[in-house]
């Protein structure tokens, strides 16, 4: 018996090979190493050229500042995964900071300001999802007038004036430390485990993915898919809210105008991160370290000295080559 034992593995180790080689040539498996392996590499490169990229403090304090990108990614991902996009996801930021200054200068509790720019960013993301899915109005165009709608109702309401809001428990959450880790980035490492269970363990998950796939085979089959399209986008508008509570966080006051600087790298996290442009298909964990990888290119280029003009035109390039890699993905 155990002449004849070799002969008999041989068969299966040659069937592991090949499935190996499949995998590795799968544009599925790249899609999804892209994110990780790109991190990887990044962090071995500014770590050879400056030593300090990869001492604790610096990694820590990158970590911290990926927390708003973070929250902004998982939202845009929702928006995408409907095959749809949302522009006004970096103004929802801005009005959710000025709704939560104002609350706080009238003299509510600080819980209850933070509630209402959470509300703030689901009411957003509510009127954008009735629009697409009920109004059937194309999601560009929709969110491109809620950009311009909730960008000039925050300079409205703050007048151009940032507020500042002195809590310690607020500035807490960008400061204080658990384990040498912000409690911020702790914070959007929980959202995202949330989210995927959202995603890929319940129903709703299952719906929405299948509303982006074919909208119309998923109103053949009797999903709500209008109901579907107002729950992503207001999951997504939250997140907005989320982050507008990160951000007055980690400056300490509102911040009325909006920068576009966090849209861009939102949906550049989740094209990076492997999502489908088409809809459909997702991953939580793949915006995740797409927003870490931003985040860590940027902090590092700033690290080597070059100059901030250069950091959009970097990104850009980023995207484009992502984009380019998973064009024709479905």
């Amino acid at each position: 018996m155990t002449t004849h034992a070799p002969t008999q593995e041989r068969p299966k180790a040659d069937t592991r090979l090949v499935e190996a080689r499949r995998a590795l040539g799968s544009e599925e498996t790249w899609m999804k190493l892209a994110a990780p392996v790109a991190l990887i590499l990044l962090t071995v490169v500014f770590g050879l050229l400056n030593p300090r990229f990869l001492s604790w403090p610096s990694i820590s304090t990158m970590l911290a500042d990926s927390a708003i990108p973070i929250l902004l990614a998982l939202g845009a991902t929702f928006a995408v995964s409907l095959a749809g996009i949302d522009l006004s996801l970096a103004a929802t930021v801005a009005l959710g900071s000025v709704t939560m200054a104002t609350a706080y200068q009238s003299g509510m509790p600080l819980i209850v300001c933070c509630a209402i720019a959470l509300m703030t960013g689901l009411a957003v993301g509510a009127v954008n999802g009735t629009f697409i899915g009920w109004v059937r109005i194309p999601d560009f165009i929709v969110t491109l007038g809620s950009l311009s709608v909730v960008m000039g109702l925050s300079l409205i309401i703050s007048q151009g004036k940032p507020v500042a809001i002195p809590e310690r428990a607020l500035t807490a959450l960008s400061t204080v430390s658990l384990a040498g880790i912000r409690v911020n980035f702790l914070i959007a490492i929980a959202v995202a485990i949330i989210l995927h269970i959202v995603l890929f363990r319940t129903r709703f998950g299952t719906h929405l993915l299948a509303v982006g796939d074919n909208a119309d085979a998923a109103k053949a089959m009797g999903l709500k898919v209008p109901r579907i399209k107002l729950a992503g986008y207001m999951i997504c508008g939250g997140m907005g809210g989320l982050a507008a509570i990160m951000l007055t966080s980690y400056i300490g006051s509102s911040q009325p105008a909006t920068n576009t600087d966090y849209l861009l790298k939102a949906i550049a996290a989740v094209v990076l991160g492997g999502v489908s442009l088409f809809g459909g298909r997702a991953t939580i964990y793949g915006p995740v370290i797409g927003a870490i990888l931003l985040t860590f290119l940027q902090s590092g280029l700033t690290l080597l000295g070059v100059s901030a003009f250069y950091s959009p035109l970097v990104i850009g390039i980023v995207v484009i080559a992502a984009a380019t890699l998973m064009r024709g993905r479905k």
